[in-house]
C-alpha cells in the first residue's frame, strides 16, 4: 500500500498532463459543468412568480447552486465509462499487467482530470461569489475546514461507488445503463434536483442515510451554515459508513468478478 501511495503523486500528475493537453476537451467539460446553474434558472423562475419557499431567498438558492456546480465536477463517475469501454475492447488486460492495481489507475487518471478541469472552474465561482450579489457563505475557519473534509469525504464516496458499479461489467454488458438508472434515482435523493430542505419528508428521511447526499448535498448545505453540530457529525458519519460499505463490496465483486474477465469487442 506505500508503494501505491508514492505512486499517486506521479500518476495524477501524468494524468493531469494528459487532460491539459486536450485543451478542446477541457473546454467542452467547462460548458457542460455549468449543467447544474439550469436547474438553479428553473427555481429563480418558480421563485419570482410564486414567491421563495419558507426559510429560503433568491439568494440561497444563488449560493446554493453556485457550491453544486462545484459538487456536481466532482462527482467521480467518469470512471464507469472508462472501465466499461476498457472491459469491451480488452484494454483492461494491459492494466492487470501493471504493477498499480486497475482501481488506482483509474483513480488517478480521474483525479487528474479534476484538477486540471477544477483550475479552471474553480477561480469563476471565486469571481461569482465575490461579484454577484446574495451570494454568500457564512463561512468560518472550523466551518471551512469541515467542508474541506465533506468535499473530500464526497470524491472518495462518489469515485468508489462509481468504481463498484463499474464492476458489474464482469456479469453484464448493461453496465451504464444501470448505472444511468442508479444515479437518476440518486439525483433526487443527492439534492441536485432541489434542496433536500424542500423535498417531502419522507424523501428527506431516507435521503439523509443514503450515499447521494454525501457526495453533494451535504458539503453544500454545510458551507451554507444550515447544519448544526449534530447534523455535521451524523453526515460524516452517514458518508464514512458508506465508503467503508463501498471499499468491501468493491474487494467482493473484485475478487469473483476477475476470475471470470474475457474481453467485449465493440
Amino acid at each position: 500500500m506505500r508503494e501505491v501511495l508514492t505512486a499517486y503523486p506521479s500518476l495524477v500528475r501524468s494524468a493531469a498532463l494528459v487532460g491539459a493537453t486536450y485543451r478542446g476537451q477541457v473546454a467542452l467539460s467547462l460548458l457542460t459543468g455549468f449543467f447544474p446553474l439550469l436547474t438553479m434558472a428553473v427555481w429563480l423562475t418558480v421563485v419570482e412568480e410564486g414567491g421563495p419557499p419558507e426559510g429560503w431567498t433568491t439568494g440561497d438558492f444563488l449560493s446554493y447552486y453556485a457550491a453544486a456546480t462545484l459538487l456536481w465536477n466532482l462527482s467521480g463517475d467518469r470512471v464507469v465509462w472508462r472501465w466499461d469501454a476498457d472491459m469491451r475492447s480488452g484494454d483492461l488486460s494491459v492494466r492487470l499487467l501493471r504493477p498499480v492495481h486497475p482501481f488506482h489507475q483509474y483513480a488517478t487518471e480521474d483525479l487528474g482530470h479534476r484538477l486540471v478541469f477544477l483550475t479552471m472552474l474553480a477561480p469563476i465561482l471565486v469571481l461569482a461569489a465575490l461579484l454577484v450579489p446574495g451570494l454568500d457563505y457564512p463561512v468560518t475557519p472550523a466551518r471551512l475546514v469541515a467542508f474541506a473534509a465533506a468535499l473530500a469525504l464526497a470524491y472518495a464516496v462518489g469515485l468508489l461507488m462509481a468504481s463498484t458499479f463499474a464492476l458489474i461489467g464482469f456479469w453484464s454488458t448493461q453496465t451504464a445503463h444501470a448505472w444511468l438508472l442508479w444515479w437518476g434515482l440518486g439525483s433526487f435523493a443527492s439534492g441536485w434536483v432541489a434542496p433536500l430542505a424542500l423535498m417531502p419528508d419522507w424523501l428527506r428521511t431516507v435521503a439523509v442515510v443514503l450515499p447521494f447526499r454525501t457526495a453533494m448535498g451535504f458539503p453544500v448545505e454545510l458551507l451554507m451554515g444550515r447544519l448544526d453540530a449534530g447534523q455535521t457529525g451524523y453526515g460524516f458519519a452517514v458518508g464514512f459508513g458508506w465508503l467503508a460499505g463501498f471499499a468491501l463490496l468493491y474487494r467482493v465483486l473484485w475478487r469473483h468478478g476477475v476470475r471470470r474477465y474475457q474481453a467485449v469487442a465493440g
